[in-house]
């Protein structure tokens, strides 16, 4: 009789379920509301400057009627010079422009008052999404910027009275602040929590000396001392051009994070990335791939040179170029060194011609079937390519200047008031 099987507790207990970080972003409000792809984020701007042009026309056609009631006379003579054509409405891209410009005023706001970091990247973000949703035409920049300044040091537990903040602030009342706080907020979907790239910058820069540094150096001239230059670089990567970008609409913070690294060294974050996300047969593989890149491009440097000597031999210039012979013989040291690595992997192997056919097999195998592909590898590589499109986006910058957004702010206070735009137009037809 058999006895019965018993279980062991490691049999009977569940495997442990937690939350990732990662999993964790993707639960908040962050990512659910104000997360979009590049199309998604063009069209939904699109859309906001094309509802600031609707509003403002009707502003206009509304304020035209009340003037034309009040001053028919005026209007009998002048009423086909006096349409929404003079309403001069912000286009698409001076929208762009004008904004970016004003995101850069948050900077120096905020640096006026010493504002940390923090506060700084809290209030750039709530600008971004304020006007993401609002147009220039609805509501002009000059009179939310401080709101927004003013919430995001409040959400950020920097401390600054209402009353101090408004002394230091030009023809600036508590209450042209307070009064656009609520509007402010409802645009804002109330989703208040914002998280940045600089946590996980910090994280980064701990887990690459662990991955890096531990039990030894992977690179020769790595210390603790160049990745901490590394974090500071990369943290004033973020500062002057993530910050000002709409990176944080199209990536996660780890990922803009990353793409401040890669940028800063792409050397060490790729050595970093390589040990982190591929196990060790791929990262052999890789490095076979690249062995044989480096054979391939040696031979045709190899062929290049012996063409050269031939085509020299055969127009009578020199027997034999002293330079190519150099270059040569270089080569064939460079050849000797491979060889000798290649050697030194087959030492290696317990039994060479057990190993041999195995390889034979292996690439019958390889021939029948269809090569399978490595989830880790394609993972790193997708990643990657997400990282260096972070990049390309954070470095794009709007060209702009302090006269350009003066012309467009008129037209926004024109959008705004079109009855005093009427009015100034008659005086002009009236002279």
């Amino acid at each position: 009789m058999t006895e019965p099987e018993v279980k062991s507790e490691e049999q009977d207990t569940p495997p442990k379920k937690y939350v990732s970080a990662d999993e964790l972003y993707r639960r908040s409000s962050q990512y659910r509301v104000w997360s979009y792809t590049e199309h998604e984020l063009e069209e939904l701007k699109m859309q906001t400057n094309e509802k600031g042009r609707l509003v403002a026309l009707e502003k206009f056609q509304s304020a035209r009627s009340a003037l034309e009631t009040e001053k028919p006379e005026v209007f009998a003579v002048h009423g086909a010079e006096l349409t929404a054509e003079i309403a001069g409405l912000v286009s698409f891209d001076e929208e762009q422009k004008y904004l970016y410009y004003f995101s850069q005023q948050i900077i120096q706001i905020c640096s006026h008052f010493n504002m940390p970091t923090q506060v700084k990247a809290t209030a750039m973000a709530f600008f971004k999404r304020f006007y993401l949703v609002n147009s220039v035409m609805e509501h002009r920049p000059k009179n939310v910027l401080y709101t927004i300044v003013f919430l995001a040091a409040k959400l950020e537990n920097y401390f600054v009275s209402i009353e101090s903040f408004c002394t230091r602030l030009p023809k600036t009342k508590p209450s042209d602040i307070l009064d656009l706080e609520f509007i402010v907020l409802l645009s804002l979907k109330f989703t208040l929590l914002v998280h940045h790239p600089y946590r996980p910058l910090y994280g980064f820069f701990l887990d690459f000396q662990l991955v890096l540094l531990h039990p030894e150096p992977v690179l020769r001239d790595l210390t603790i001392d160049k990745i901490g230059a590394l974090y500071d670089n990369a943290k004033k990567w973020l500062n002057d051009d993530a910050l000002l970008s709409e990176v944080s609409f199209l990536y996660t913070p780890p990922q803009i994070a990353l793409a401040a690294m890669y940028d800063v060294d792409k050397k060490i974050t790729e050595n970093y990335l390589k040990r982190k996300f591929l196990k060790q047969s791929t990262l052999d593989s890789i490095k076979e791939e690249r062995r044989e890149e480096r054979k391939k491009e040696e031979r045709m440097k190899r062929e290049e040179l012996k063409r050269s000597q031939i085509k020299q031999e055969d127009d009578g210039l020199v027997k034999e170029s002293p330079e190519i012979q150099v270059k040569l013989e270089e080569e064939e040291l460079r050849k000797a060194n491979e060889d000798l690595e290649m050697s030194d992997v087959v030492k290696s192997q317990e039994n060479s011609d057990v190993k041999q056919e195995e390889n034979i097999n292996v690439k019958q195998e390889d021939v029948d079937t269809p090569k399978a592909v490595d989830p880790e590898r394609e993972q790193y590589e997708t990643l990657v390519k997400t990282i260096k499109k972070c990049i390309v986006v954070a470095k794009t910058k709007l060209e702009t200047s302090r006269e350009e957004s003066i012309k467009i702010d008129e037209k926004c206070f024109f959008a705004l008031n079109p009855g005093k735009l009427l009015k100034k137009r008659i005086k002009a037809l009236s002279t």
